[in-house]
């Protein structure tokens, strides 16, 4: 059996999925960084399954940070450990991916927890930028 839990795409009147819409799904929460440098870690909630990352006036990076990651931060400099780009002025969208099977007691957990989904992610700007990111 797959797991998915992600929201899903608003589609059209011929049931397609529309690609470049916003998610069709409830914030749960917003993160915002603006003109920073340094790295940051960030905690998504129970419930979180996808991500929007928006860099506004320059290049952001990102990575997932595994629960064991005692370091967790991204780098970006040559030899840095970053996952993926979100180039200046842009939005990437990101299904929180499985960081390990996981068999929830009960149901009384987020689709986050109980799916186990990755529980954190670090951003961090290339130079004076910001990042702001959107927890679905």
């Amino acid at each position: 059996m797959s797991v998915n839990p992600y929201p899903f795409l608003p589609r059209d009147k011929g049931q397609e999925p529309m690609q470049n819409y916003a998610t069709h799904a409830s914030i749960k929460a917003t993160y915002a960084s603006e003109n920073g440098t340094a790295s940051s870690v960030i905690t998504m909630t129970p419930d979180t399954t996808a991500l929007e990352i928006a860099a506004v006036g320059g290049t952001a990076v990102m990575r997932w940070v595994r629960t064991g990651d005692t370091q967790g931060s991204v780098v970006s400099a040559a030899g840095g450990n970053f996952a993926h780009v979100v180039n200046s002025a842009s939005v990437r969208k990101f299904a929180v991916p499985i960081e390990v099977a996981y068999n929830a007691p009960s149901s009384m957990v987020g689709a986050n927890i109980i799916n186990g989904l990755y529980r954190r992610v670090a951003v961090k700007t290339v130079g004076a930028a910001s990042v702001l990111l959107t927890e679905y």
